[in-house]
Order: C-alpha cells, then structure tokens, then sequence
C-alpha cells in the first residue's frame, strides 16, 4: 500500500500523545489565571513538527524520556513565541484558523505570554538531570538559536515589498529564521546523546536545507487558503513578505519594468487596502515568471539534499535513515 507523504509519518504521530499530555501538564497552572489562559491559548493545535523530530530522535539514541520531552517542550515554547511576535508584527489576524492571541486576548498579554514562554525555555534547561558541560552546549545552541531567528525576522521585515530584494536575501533570511531552528530539535537531542561537534555541526547543515524547504512550502501553502488562516489566502502578499516566490518574480526577466512596478506597488499597500483581486494579480504575476514551479523544485530540492547531508553523519542506523527520508517527504508535500 502506497504511504500517504501529506501525513505525518508513524515515527512522529507515535509521540504525538506523550507530548500532549506533556504540554498539558506544564502550562496547567500558570499565574495569573488570565496569563494562563493566553498561553494555553497560544500553545493549543499546531503540527508540533519541531519537538516530535526531537523526540523521535532522541528516542532513536537512547535518551532518557524525561529529558528528551524537556528539550521537546523547549522547542515548542520558543516556536510558540515567536508566533505570537510575529503575529504581533504582520498584524495577523489568523493562526491555526483561531483569531490570533493578540486579537483575542490583546497586545499587552500576547506580548506578556510570549515573554513567559522565552523564559520557561531555559528553564527546561535548568531543570534537566544532566552534567554541567551538557547543560552549556544545550545552552549555546538554543541561545544561538534564539538570536539568529530574531535576526532573520528582522530581515524579514526590513525586506518588505522591496524591489531590490534578491534570491540570495532570502537564502539569508530563511538560513536565520528558519533552518538552524527546525533544527535545533534534532540538536539538543544529539547533545543529549553525547554526539561531538562534528556530527552536531552535521546536523545544524541539515537544518540550513530542510528549514527553507519547510518555509518554501509554507510560502507555496500561503496562496491558499488551506494555511489555517480562517479562510484567507495571500497573507504573505498582503504583509508584503519577501517570499521566495516575490524574490524570484521581482528578478525575473518575465516581467516587463510595469508589472514589476505594479507587484511591489501592491505588496507595499497596507494590508488592509490590500483586495482579494490584486492579491490574485500578484499570483498571476507569480505564475508568468515561473516563480510557483521554481519554489516546487527548490522545496524538493532542498530536501533531497537535506537527507543526502543526513545520511552522510556517521552512527546512524537504516531505520533511522528511512524514518528521515519519510519525514523530509512530509516536509515538501503536506498540504498544511
């Protein structure tokens, strides 16, 4: 029977349980009750891709249970709050197909639930039965993490409906904001498991291919409305985001100097004057330059490559090399 590649592999959904139950347990009693309330909010649904990768791993290499769900639950919080940031700043109204947390608890407790989950990041760290020099690596990378994924949604925003914005920008912006963080999951566990930094090293080049193939589908999935946003399609159009498909139009030779013009004219209207048809306009533009095939074939492309670096580290096992390629498969092809 032939493996359905838009749902989640058995090695992740395996997990999905035990991290609920996880999940739940340590955001039950938070205070003030109304703190509590928008955290749980912000922290309900969501693939989770980031700490199953984590478990997953660190269950293929001898992790203690304990440990592996706190740096699972680490990832998620730092996910968590950077969504609520982000949503913050692209004015989001939509996340999940829930109105946005601070839509629907206000700015000032979005703001303050995202700040309680940064900290309870390294408190998980705190908390974990480990030696001191592990603890210091697990420290370094989330703080590495947490910086440069900061930096990249700077870039982000400064390269809002830009003209000057090139393909190398986003590699850029997507290494920072994306790559080491889907990855970071994987990392953490690896520490755990007492691998040296060269396998490490390994594993964030990994993250640098499959965290923008993650991204380039979201970009792709972004011109539907299957993207869990109440219905509404083009978001990245009218935040005027630098996606890989604007990066690739606004250079592209397909485009006569006026419609170049016209698409950053209109990823530069507010979001709210943006209308349904030059949202369509802007795809259509996409579609002429090749722009949608092009980001197709990076997603896979970036995939591919991202097993190919994965399967080069040395000490792992076939299993584990399958589960992997099941898991870069979903990446490229889930339709969420």
């Amino acid at each position: 029977m032939a493996v359905d590649s838009s749902v989640l592999p058995n090695s992740l959904s395996s997990w999905k349980d035990p991290l609920e139950e996880t999940v739940s347990q340590r955001l039950a009693k938070i205070a003030p009750n109304s703190l509590g309330e928008a955290i749980r909010s912000a922290c309900k649904g969501g693939k989770r891709i980031r700490p199953l990768i984590s478990l997953w791993f660190g269950a293929a290499h001898g992790v203690d249970r304990d440990s592996s769900l706190g740096v699972a639950c680490l990832t998620e919080w730092l996910h968590n709050a950077f969504l609520i940031h982000d949503d913050i700043q692209d004015g989001d109204d939509w996340r999940r197909d829930e109105p946005t947390l601070w839509k629907s608890h206000g700015t000032a407790t979005a703001l303050n639930a995202a700040d309680w989950l940064l900290s309870q990041v390294y408190s998980e760290i705190s908390q974990l039965s480990v030696e001191d020099s592990v603890r210091s690596r697990l420290l370094q990378a989330v703080s590495d993490v947490h910086r440069r994924t900061v930096e990249g949604q700077q870039l982000d925003l400064g390269g809002r409906a830009d003209s000057r914005f090139q393909l190398s920008d986003y590699e850029r912006l997507v290494k920072s904001k994306t790559g080491r963080y889907l990855a970071l999951g994987m990392v953490c566990a690896a520490i755990l498991a007492d691998f040296d930094e060269d396998r490490v090293n390994a594993l964030w080049r990994v993250g640098d291919q499959l965290g923008p193939a993650f991204q380039i589908q979201d970009d792709l999935l972004d011109l539907t409305p299957e993207k869990g946003r109440g219905g509404e399609f083009g978001n990245d159009i009218r935040e005027g985001k630098p996606s890989i498909l604007f990066a690739h139009s606004v250079q592209s030779d397909s485009l006569s100097e006026a419609e170049r013009k016209r698409l950053v004219d209109i990823m530069a209207l507010p979001r709210e004057e943006t209308s349904d048809s030059e949202v369509e306009e802007c795809i259509g533009l996409f579609h002429k330059t090749g722009s949608i095939d092009f980001a197709r074939s990076e997603a896979k492309s970036r995939s591919k490559t991202g097993l190919e670096l994965f399967a080069s580290i040395s000490g792992l096992s076939g299993e584990v090399l399958q589960e992997f390629e099941m898991i870069c498969t979903y990446m490229t092809d889930r339709s969420r």
